[in-house]
C-alpha cells in the first residue's frame, strides 16, 4: 500500500514538473505538500545554530527567517531598508528566536559585501547557514560604484564575495549548509559567461534578472564540486511562483494574471527552510531543488550550456570580484 502510494506521488510530481504552470503555482506545492512521502511542517531545533539570510526584510527572506525563529535559531537578518528589518526582526524575536541582529546592506556594492563578511566574522564564531535570497528584479539600467550591472553586481559577484568570505567559518561549523534562492525564470536562458552581464545597449531587465538567476545555479554547483572535501553543503532551489512585495512591484502585469495561483510567502519559502534544517539536504551537495525534490536544471534544449561554461564564470567572477576562495583562512 505505502509502496503504491509512492509510486502514485511520483506520478503526479512529474506531471506536475511536465507542465510550468502546474509546478510553479499553489497548485504544484499543495499536491506536493498532501502527496510526498514523509512531508512534515514541524521544523527541527535549531537552538544554538546561527542563520544568516540577506533580502530578509521583506518577502519569502523574511518568511524563511520567521520559521526558522520559531525553531530557535540565531538570526542575522540583511537588508536594505531599515523599517522593513526593524519589522522583520521584532516578528522573528516574536517567533522565538533567542537572538536577532539586523545588518542594513545594499549588497549591489561589493565593498559592503566585503564589510558584511568582516562583521559576521567578527561577531560570530560559527555559521550554520548562509541563505542567499538578496536580488530585485530591476528594469532601469544601472551601474554601481565600482562598475559591474547592478543586477549581476547583487546577485552573482556580491555572492561570490560573501560565500567566500564565510567559507572559512562554514567549514568549521559541522553541518553547514549554502543556500541560494534562485527563479524558474532561469530556465529561459542559456548559461554564457560572456553575456551574463548586460551592457546599456541591450539591457532587458527580465532578462538579467533570469540571467543572474541561471548563473547562480551554475556557480553553486561549481561550488560543491570545488569543495566537495569540506563539510559545507551546498544547494540552490527556485521558490514556484509566490506572492511577494518585489513580485509586485516589479511583475504588476504577471501578477494580477497569476494571482489565484501564486503561492504564499510562506509556501514559497518551505523549500528554504527544508534546506536549512532537515537531515536529507545535509547529505547531498550541488543539487537544485523545488518542493522539497532534486530538480533538472535544463528544461528547453538550446539553454543547454557547453561543458565548461559555468568553470569559466567561475574564473571571471573570481577575476572581477579578486577573490580567491579557500576554507583554510583563519578565522579565529
Amino acid at each position: 500500500m505505502i509502496d503504491a502510494r509512492r509510486a502514485s506521488a511520483k506520478v503526479l510530481d512529474a506531471a506536475l514538473e511536465a507542465s510550468i504552470v502546474g509546478s510553479f503555482s499553489k497548485v504544484g506545492y499543495l499536491v506536493r505538500k498532501h502527496t510526498g512521502d514523509g512531508w512534515t511542517q514541524s521544523v527541527p531545533d535549531l537552538t544554538g545554530k546561527v542563520v544568516l539570510i540577506t533580502g530578509a526584510s521583506s518577502g519569502l527572506g523574511r518568511a524563511a527567517a520567521e520559521q526558522l525563529a520559531g525553531a530557535g535559531a540565531t538570526l542575522v537578518l540583511v537588508g536594505r531598508n531599515s523599517d522593513r528589518l526593524v519589522a522583520a526582526k521584532r516578528a522573528c524575536q516574536e517567533a522565538g528566536a533567542p537572538d536577532v541582529r539586523v545588518i542594513k546592506a545594499d549588497l549591489a556594492q561589493l565593498s559592503v559585501s566585503r564589510r558584511l563578511v568582516e562583521q559576521v566574522l567578527d561577531d560570530f564564531d560559527r555559521l550554520d547557514v548562509l541563505i542567499h535570497n538578496a536580488g530585485a528584479l530591476v528594469h532601469d539600467y544601472r551601474t554601481t560604484p565600482e562598475g559591474f550591472e547592478e543586477t549581476y553586481a547583487a546577485q552573482v559577484l556580491s555572492q561570490h564575495v560573501i560565500t567566500a568570505g564565510l567559507l572559512p567559518l562554514l567549514a568549521a561549523t559541522p553541518g553547514s549548509r549554502v543556500i541560494v534562492v534562485s527563479s524558474g525564470g532561469m530556465y529561459a536562458e542559456r548559461l554564457d559567461a560572456d553575456t551574463v552581464q548586460f551592457d546599456a545597449e541591450h539591457y532587458d531587465g527580465v532578462r538579467a534578472y533570469a540571467r543572474a538567476k541561471r548563473a547562480q545555479v551554475a556557480l553553486n554547483a561549481e561550488w560543491a564540486r570545488r569543495f566537495a572535501d569540506t563539510p559545507v553543503v551546498f544547494h540552490a532551489m527556485h521558490p514556484g511562483w509566490a506572492d511577494t512585495p518585489g513580485v509586485a512591484e516589479s511583475l504588476p502585469g504577471f501578477r494580477r494574471v497569476t494571482g489565484p495561483f501564486l503561492r504564499s510567502p510562506e509556501e514559497g519559502a518551505d523549500t528554504i527552510v527544508w534546506l536549512a534544517s532537515a537531515d536529507e539536504p545535509g547529505t547531498r551537495s550541488g543539487v537544485f531543488w523545488l518542493d522539497r525534490a532534486p530538480r533538472r536544471t535544463v528544461k528547453l534544449p538550446w539553454t543547454k550550456a557547453p561543458a565548461g561554461e559555468a568553470a569559466r564564470l567561475w574564473d571571471l567572477v573570481s577575476e572581477q570580484t579578486g577573490v580567491v576562495a579557500s576554507p583554510a583562512a583563519d578565522v579565529s
